[in-house]
Parts: structure tokens; sequence; C-alpha cells
């Protein structure tokens, strides 16, 4: 098996952690950490179209486990964090939850999380050389690791099969490129029928970050103390992305996006192309009309190839009253047999290798194999201490840019700074 390699550290968040130190204590401490008898232990999530997958998985494990039973809650995205923070104040978080890369630097400090290394290192049929390094990475804070990687994600472009055939024009494909991508919408543009050839919204993830890096540009520097938009690579992919609006016509306006999301437009049949997570495929798949008219190809391609890559963990409590049992079903969503019963489901693609192809598996109507090929290229999601407050900041003084009030590059020295005024921070 391989041996961890503790590649970073998150640091210290001195405020945060004093908002957790007052609820918790180390699990070594909790005179109720004791397996006598039929426990019942709270696994957390917060997306619904992923919860018929972490059932199966929940009920294959209670099956197997007379003495331990897993009950599966979901609290939606806008509250999940709420609640989550809430319990650690308090000392009762859930046994076992899903953990995100904008919030693990959050939840490092203050024992709030179990740290799983010698749990792994125990194991030997736990191999994280199977699983993707940003994501260990990703999850690790120093010498511990706080969550084991559950999926990953890439991103596709996604598109309209019916008005593709009724333009004449042959699917998009691994010979596309940029300037093929534009050539193409504006064909697929029809304003009288209210149709656009690409869905261009103020979107990071699934959108104008991945033609950051294709551009040859970063949105942060490696050592994160700098932004990227300093860059005029990175500025060139940003006013690209926004021309496709603001100068070409072929996507809908800010303004339009705020009445209309992009899901919207496409279902709908509005929209010819548009960049969707693999995490969508199962939204997609679930509407009738897009079931059908729907297919997704690789990226385009700019200077370079790339697409933005991320994944959620599964974490334990540090405080849970029941740490046999939840490391028990830890094990066994990490497991390949667990990781399979998620991808079955066709909720996420699994982090394990090997077991991600049964998310392809789930969705024969769909080229999802493209989601595993584009691991090949793959730019892992933007992160750092501060993940969330930097991102706000981005979105907001690039407002003024997809607006067509100003260029990007006349906002991004602002943004520059503005970022790295959070980053330094850190």
């Amino acid at each position: 098996m391989r041996k961890l390699k503790w590649k970073r550290s998150l640091g210290a968040l001195t405020v945060v952690s004093s908002l957790f130190l007052a609820g918790c204590q180390s699990t070594s401490e909790s005179e109720e950490n004791t397996e006598d008898g039929p426990v019942e232990i709270t696994y957390s999530i917060w997306d619904p179209v992923q919860l018929p997958g972490m059932k199966a998985a929940a009920e294959a494990f209670n099956e197997q486990e007379e003495n331990i039973t897993v009950n599966v809650e979901v609290t939606p995205w806008g509250q999940y964090w709420t609640k989550l923070e809430s319990s650690a104040k308090g000392g009762n978080m859930p046994d076992i939850f899903w953990m995100h890369s904008n919030e693990i630097a959050k939840y490092s400090e203050g024992d709030v999380l179990m740290d799983l290394s010698e749990v792994i290192e125990s194991d030997e049929e736990m191999d994280l050389s199977l699983f993707p390094d940003e994501l260990t990475e990703q999850y690790t804070d120093g010498e511990q690791m706080l969550g084991i990687p559950k999926d990953y994600s890439t991103i596709g472009l996604w598109y309209n099969k019916d008005l593709f055939d009724e333009a004449g024009i042959d699917y998009p494909d691994e010979t596309w490129t940029w300037d093929t991508l534009l050539e193409n919408a504006m064909k697929l543009t029809d304003e009288e029928a209210g149709v656009y050839g690409f869905l261009a919204p103020l979107n990071r993830e699934e959108g104008y970050h991945n033609f950051i890096y294709q551009n040859g540009g970063e949105v942060l520097s490696e050592d994160k103390k700098e932004s990227g938009f300093r860059d005029p690579a990175t500025i060139e992919a940003v006013q690209w992305y926004v021309d496709l609006s603001m100068k070409y016509g072929v996507s809908p306006t800010a303004g339009e996006f705020a009445d209309n999301s992009n899901m919207s437009y496409f279902q709908s049949g509005r929209a010819a192309m548009a960049l969707f997570g693999s995490w969508m495929t199962a939204e997609i798949a679930s509407n009738e009309e897009s079931n059908e008219f729907a297919d997704v190809a690789v990226m385009p391609k700019g200077k370079n190839r790339a697409t933005i890559f991320n994944g959620l963990a599964n974490s334990i409590s540090a405080n849970t009253k029941h740490p046999e049992a939840a490391i028990k079903f830890l094990k066994f969503l990490s497991s390949e047999e667990g990781m399979r019963i998620q991808g079955q489901e066709g909720g996420a693609i699994p982090a394990l290798k090997g077991a991600d192809s049964s998310f392809v598996e789930a969705y024969p109507q769909f080229n999802t194999e493209i989601f595993l090929e584009e691991m090949e290229y793959r730019e892992i999601k933007p992160y750092s201490k501060f993940t969330t407050r930097w991102e706000n900041v981005e979105n907001d003084t690039l407002i003024p840019a997809f607006t067509g009030e100003k260029t990007v590059e006349e906002v991004s020295e602002q943004l520059a700074n503005n970022v790295e005024a959070i980053l330094e921070v850190e």
C-alpha cells in the first residue's frame, strides 16, 4: 500500500477555530465512545440527486453489519454549512458527512474532524494511490488526513442533437477548438426562435475558469499568494468568454441569465451548447426532453486542453459517539463495492480508480466516457484557505465586464488587488 505523503498544510485559522473549540473534544476524551450493542449513525449529505446512491450504499452496509444502522439525511446546500457549523460548535456533528474543498480549511481546525491517517495506514485494502492525488492533498492538513475522496468531476460540452441536425452541423468532437465553437455557435443562434448557440454565464467551474487554463493562464499562482488576473493569457481568455454574449451575441446576457438559469435554457431547447459538470448528468437525464436530445463531448481545445476538476470527500466527526461504526462505514464507502454502488445510481463519478466506469454504465444514452478521458488534462479547481471569500470578490468585480460596462482588462487590476488582499491574510 502506498504510504501517505503530506505535501502541504492549511495552516491556522484563528478566528474560525475559535468558533469550534468550545464545542469540541477529541474522540479519546469522550466517555460515550463505546460500541456496546446496536448503534445508529448519521450520514449527512447535501445533494438530493445523489440521495439514491448514498441510500443504496447505506442499505448495502446495513445488511452486512448486524449491529450498525446508517441513516442518511439530506440538507440542501444553502443550509448544509450553517447547520454543520452550528453542530460543530455544539459538539453534536453528524457521525459522517460530506466535505467540500471550499470548506476544508475551516473544518481542519479545532479537532472538529477525525484524523484518518492511522485508519488508512492500518488498512491493507486502503490504497490512496487509487484516488486522484490532488484530492488526497486537498483533504490533508499537515500530517492529518481529514477526508477520503468520495467522487470527482470534470466539465463537458453538452449539446442539443436536434438543433445540430436541423442546422446540418456535425456534432462536437475532440477536433473542436475555440474557433470551431464560436463559428458553430453563430450558425446555431436563431434570434427569431429565441435560440442561442452557446451559454456563457458568469460561472467559474462550469465556465470561464476552463478557458483560462486552456489559454495557458491561471486563476491563482501555484503558491497561492498572487491572483492570475495580471496575466495577459488570463485576461484574454475571460474577455473571449465575455465576448460570446457582449460581442458576438451567441449567448444570453448577464441580465437574461438573471431570469433564467443556464440549465433552464438548455433543457427547454433554447440553447444548442452549454458547459455542465459531470454532476449535472442526472438532472439532464431526469428531464424527458433533454434525456432524448442531449449528448456530451470533450471540452474544445485552446492553446492547451484543460478542464476544471474537483471532488468531495467523506469525513468523520472527531466527536462522534460511535467512532468504530463510523470508520467501518467510511471504509465501506471507500471500497470498490461502495464506490460502484454510488456510481451505478449516476449521481457522481466514484473517486476510486476502476470504479468510475460504473458512472458511465449508468448513462448508456450519453457519451459520459469523456468525463473520465478528460482526467488526463485536468486542472484542480482553484482553492486556498479562504476560497469562498476570493471567489465572491472575483465574481463581483467581473460583473461590469459581463454587462459590457468595462473590459476584463479594465477590472483586472482591481480584481487582482482585492483577491491578493484576501490571500495575504491567509
